[in-house]
């Protein structure tokens, strides 16, 4: 099964001192398309990381340099780990919609 990684929600940069909580805007973008196509849920494995790295699990399958989300691993073991292209991805391989 396909494997979803995106940004829990509120999360803190502690690399920032303002106490702010911030969300990841290209994890929002595909959080959204789940809520348009709520049936990705049961067709990917959706999982919430934190913000703080290193994220071990990313790590493990795609390697340090790659643990950036929203990232897509592919059965396979390729990822994809650009919004637009886990889109497209989506839209070809789970026949969801078209952008427009």
């Amino acid at each position: 099964m396909k494997k979803l990684f995106l940004l829990k929600a509120d999360f803190e940069d502690k690399n920032r001192a303002d106490g702010k909580k911030y969300f990841c805007p290209d994890c929002v973008l595909i959080e959204g398309l789940l809520s348009f196509y709520p049936r990705l849920r049961n067709e990917l494995e959706v999982t919430y990381v934190d913000f703080a790295r290193p994220r071990k699990v990313l790590v493990d399958l795609v390697g340090e340099a790659n643990q950036s989300c929203p990232v897509l691993v592919l059965e396979d073991g390729t990822f994809i780990n650009e919004p637009n292209e886990i889109i497209q991805h989506l839209t070809d391989k789970h026949q969801i919609g078209y952008s427009h």
